[in-house]
């Protein structure tokens, strides 16, 4: 595979200014590449060739067009920092447009596109953002870099139209898992910003002599659209569908990807009850301090779209549904999953740039290095800043919140105080209990564990050595039988039914005053032991 490097190891370490806000994927791109993030493959890389169908393997049934993206995108996770890649000599139905893969594996990665550099810096973005709305500007068309190509519905052809992409191990091609969907409301004129995964449909179960009808394949999508369930908060975007659905409505919608890093952030705001909430463009001029520019959509009056997207594919969710097949897909768990229902979303028009570059295949979900995915720190962060605001503005004195990638099964909270200084007995069961409380959430965490300032939260080791030395078992533990549903393989083969889940609080903070009136102080205190290597290199390296 020829690797084109852009930055030397020396270089990609250098200080870059942000020169936030970006107001395309390209110019963040750019900005990476510089900084030396950006692999480009110039081999040839098969993306989905339909000129050779290949057996699925890994126990899955069924063939699938030959490809390599997942591959290449377990190899890029072993690379120092996990860059992003362009294949620019794809294998597929569209070998003229470059495949853009692994945009945001890291919290760092999302940092740089949200123009921020830690996380408090983010914390503080999203919840000022709240409150401070900038409007979206309308431009032309002749402006509008989405609106360079348009292809309306009666020239509609999506095997020709658009990438299919495929990913190893799929019985079906999910040619879009980093998507913006758009609504809008029509009594309000506000625009709901959501988070779903298309597909495309070719044939059932893996098995091409059983080919979807033409209409299906030709103009219709699969969307990730959940009905309303037991034990889980369902998103706006959702609500509003299903409200369309119940009266046999159709629902207009747009698709739109190639957009950076603060559209994604602002649709994976929790908590914000659209379509009262106001116009949810609103919150990425707010995080940029100017308007976002957006144009009118070509079917929709009064939807607008980002007037700079790679791509806009505008159509409506009918009110029916098409079952995926068992191995259909492979979320944060690590598992191929299936069987599930997903409404249908049926292709009007699709806009892209001249010369655009297809964003949106960052399928491959948890492997080795750290069983992170191409957009690992995307949902991380996500969820990570919405516990730390909403823990901060319940009272408590959180220090940070670390979640793993795959859906945020376990939640580990650093407090800033412990010990004498809690403000009462079983703050860290208080706090986790609020964590839980936290309904903005489409599926809270297995695991909470509650650890003081002295303990890395990002270092597995430590947070043991907490758990070990600071806790027992039962007494510090709070188990909840019925809580509401939690990421778990089985709540991914049951989707569809009300289900609940079970919850698990390890309070590890100093038992200060629930058993102990003092606490013997640490051998090697880790603000010490920091500073005392610091010391010490420098005395042995003959350092003034």
């Amino acid at each position: 595979m020829a690797l084109k490097l852009r930055n030397n190891e020396t270089n990609s370490l250098r200080e870059v200014k942000m020169p936030y806000p970006y107001k395309t994927f390209r110019e963040w791109f750019t900005e990476e590449e510089e900084k030396g993030h950006v692999v480009r493959i110039t081999r040839p890389i098969k993306c989905g060739d339909y000129d050779n169908i290949v057996d699925i393997g890994n126990g899955v049934p069924g063939k699938q067009p030959e490809t390599e993206v997942r591959a290449l995108v377990r190899y890029l996770h072993s690379l120092p920092g996990k860059p992003m890649g362009i294949i620019e000599n794809p294998i597929d139905n569209r070998p003229d447009i470059p495949v853009v893969v692994n945009p945001w594996p890291t919290r760092e990665r999302v940092f740089s596109g949200m123009g921020v550099k830690t996380k408090d810096e983010l914390c503080k973005k999203i919840s000022d953002a709240r409150s401070g709305y900038i409007d979206p500007v309308t431009v032309s068309k002749s402006d509008a870099s989405c609106k360079q190509v348009i292809i309306p519905a009666d020239k509609i052809d999506l095997t020709k139209d658009i990438p299919r992409v495929w990913v190893e191990f799929n019985q079906l091609g999910w040619l879009g898992c980093n998507g913006i969907i758009i609504m809008r409301d029509p009594e309000t004129g506000a625009h709901d910003l959501g988070k779903l995964r298309a597909g495309v449909f070719d044939w059932k179960d893996g098995n091409p002599d059983k080919p979807y009808p033409e209409e299906r394949v030709r103009r219709q999508m699969i969307a990730t659209m959940s009905p309303p369930r037991t034990g889980h908060s369902q998103s706006n975007s959702g609500r509003h569908y299903w409200s369309n659905r119940r009266q046999g409505k159709t629902t207009p919608a747009a698709y739109t990807f190639g957009n950076p890093t603060d559209v994604h952030m602002a649709a994976s705001i929790r908590g914000l009850k659209w379509p009262d909430s106001g116009d949810e463009y609103g919150i990425v001029g707010a995080f940029r301090g100017e308007p976002m520019e957006v144009v009118e959509s070509e079917t929709t009056p009064g939807l607008m779209v980002p007037a700079h997207a790679e791509w806009v594919i505008e159509g409506e969710f009918l009110p029916e549904d098409e079952i995926t097949p068992q191995c259909g897909e492979d979320l944060y768990l690590g598992y191929m999953m299936g069987g599930v229902s997903w409404p249908v979303f049926r292709v009007k028009c699709i806009t892209h740039r001249k010369d655009p570059w297809w964003t949106p295949a960052t399928f491959s979900s948890s492997g080795l290095n750290g069983h992170e995915g191409p957009h690992s720190g995307l949902k991380t962060l996500e969820r990570e800043v919405d516990y730390i605001n909403y823990l901060r503005a319940s009272g408590f004195q959180v220090k940070d919140i670390v979640t793993n990638a795959y859906d945020g099964c376990v939640n580990i909270i650093q407090m800033e105080i412990d010990g004498a200084e809690k403000p009462s007995a079983h703050y860290g069961k208080l706090a986790a209990m609020t964590l839980l409380s936290n309904l903005a959430t489409d599926t809270p965490p297995k695991y909470v564990i509650v650890v003081g300032p002295d303990i890395d939260p990002y270092d597995y080791t430590d947070v043991m050595w907490a758990l070990s030395t600071r806790t027992m078992p039962i007494s510090d533990s709070v188990a909840l039988e019925r809580g509401r549903g939690a990421a778990d393989v089985g709540v991914l083969l049951n989707r569809l039914v009300s289900n609940y889940g079970e919850q698990l609080i390890i309070d590890a903070m100093i038992k200060i005053p629930e058993r102990w009136e003092s606490f013997p102080p640490r051998s090697d205190p880790a603000d010490w032991e920091r500073a005392a290597i610091k010391r010490m290199e420098a005395k042995i390296r003959g350092v003034a």
